[in-house]
């Protein structure tokens, strides 16, 4: 039924910017004199109008993107009993589409729907929220409501259209996704619903910050991301803070932005043998630079996760994500290519990396990866990229099943934005 709602909501936009540009059509026929004012009234009145619900809105745009893949992975454990076959397919992991909805006096809504198999954890829900901007003397940002990405981990806060490398790093993963860790209960971080604030000091050119209040539950658990109103449920916070700034070095912009993105979520973890929910806090540093067509981005990532050993015992999981990449114009039909290089390490502190192929899952207290690749830019609106990971994991949860692994993976993709 839900995917029912969201195929007619979007069905219903395109039929509102279709008639949008017939009717533009038949205004040029008429200027023209290839129709008259009556023959073109006529055909508009046997047109099927879609029209908004309120007057005041000024404007609906729709927008969207489809990304592909295929990937081929194979893991070999070296110490342990267990055994991971080796896979490889296609899939579409984002098929999303949006609609924005200006409503006036800064009011906007944005509804963006996802059908691929991303979006499957979340009953197609990408992005719900209603906006406003506000603009008073010191107070100048966006208040939103809804469901959104929380400020956790600046790979996880990119588009999902615009990362570098294909797919989100072990780093990320783990520290800002459901289900990455030996408890698949650790709400931290990633989309939530809540009401954020995106701000900026304009007596401090380049300085912002942003705040939040959300509900407990995070994305990978789809039947509760958006009802979270239970009687042992709790409130999560989020704070951040940053400066961005442009300087010209040797002839070229230097772009640089650094900041701090902080959480607490106080019934954020569920020690699973007692069904008891406890707290965790965490830190996420960041610094991203932008040297004529050199990008690199590095962050690092704290968490105390109370109870996580066991009662009244914390983990303190750590990790940190290094992006390097070049982008080079070219002449021809192909637009740019960008070279990307990902290093992205985790100690978990005995709460585990969770590592799963054809059903089967372990778990390693130690992951070092590395991502080499590259994207290939036809236009600003088509993209491929290539890829290859390797990934070395030990000191396993259960050394007996699987001790130590290495994973070496394939990625390929093709993606389209409109």
């Amino acid at each position: 039924m839900k995917k029912i709602f969201a195929i007619l909501t979007v069905a219903a936009a395109c039929a509102s910017t279709l008639f949008a540009q017939d009717k533009a059509l038949l205004e040029t026929l008429v200027k023209k004199g290839m129709l008259t004012r009556q023959e073109a009234t006529q055909i508009a009145k046997e047109s099927v109008a879609v029209s908004p619900a309120s007057k005041g809105t000024k404007s609906i745009k729709l927008f969207g993107g489809i990304q592909g893949w295929f990937k081929w992975a194979d893991n070999s454990i070296s110490s342990g009993s267990a055994s991971m076959d080796q896979i490889s397919g296609f899939e579409l992991r984002y098929v999303k589409v949006g609609l924005h909805a200006d409503v006036g006096h800064g009011w906007t809504a944005t509804l963006v729907m996802d059908f691929g198999s991303d979006g499957d954890k979340r009953n197609y829900l990408d992005k719900v929220v209603i906006s406003k901007k506000v603009d008073i003397d010191y107070v100048n940002g966006e208040l939103q409501i809804g469901l959104r990405k929380s400020n956790m981990g600046i790979e996880q806060t990119t588009d999902d259209f615009a990362l570098l490398a294909i797919d989100h790093s072990v780093a990320t993963n783990f520290f800002t996704h459901t289900g990455y860790s030996n408890s698949a209960n650790k709400y931290f971080g990633s989309r939530t619903v809540g009401v954020f604030w995106d701000g900026e000091i304009p007596q401090i050119e380049g300085l912002y910050y942003g705040a939040a209040i959300t509900s407990e539950i995070t994305e990978g658990n789809k039947n509760e991301l958006i009802n979270n109103i239970n009687s042992n449920s709790g409130l999560s916070y989020y704070i951040s803070v940053g400066y961005k700034n442009l300087a010209e070095l040797d002839g070229k912009n230097f772009n640089y932005d650094f900041g701090v993105n902080l959480g607490y979520a106080s019934k954020g973890f569920t020690l699973n043998a007692a069904s008891q929910k406890s707290e965790i806090w965490g830190v996420n540093p960041y610094v991203k630079l932008k040297y004529g067509e050199f990008s690199a981005v590095a962050e690092m990532f704290y968490q105390s996760v109370e109870n996580a050993k066991g009662l009244n015992e914390s983990a303190n999981p750590l990790g940190a994500n290094l992006i390097l990449a070049y982008k080079v114009d070219l002449d021809g039909q192909i637009g740019a290519i960008e070279p990307v290089l990902r290093l992205s390490y985790v100690t978990a502190d005995t709460m585990g990396v969770a590592v799963s192929s054809a059903g089967t899952t372990c778990y390693f207290n130690e992951a070092k990866t590395v991502f080499v690749g590259f994207n290939i830019y036809f236009s600003d609106s088509i993209k491929t990229s290539l890829g290859y990971e390797y990934g070395y994991y030990e000191s396993g949860s259960n050394p007996s099943v699987a001790d130590t692994l290495t994973n070496n993976t394939v990625l390929a993709q093709l993606q389209v934005i409109f």
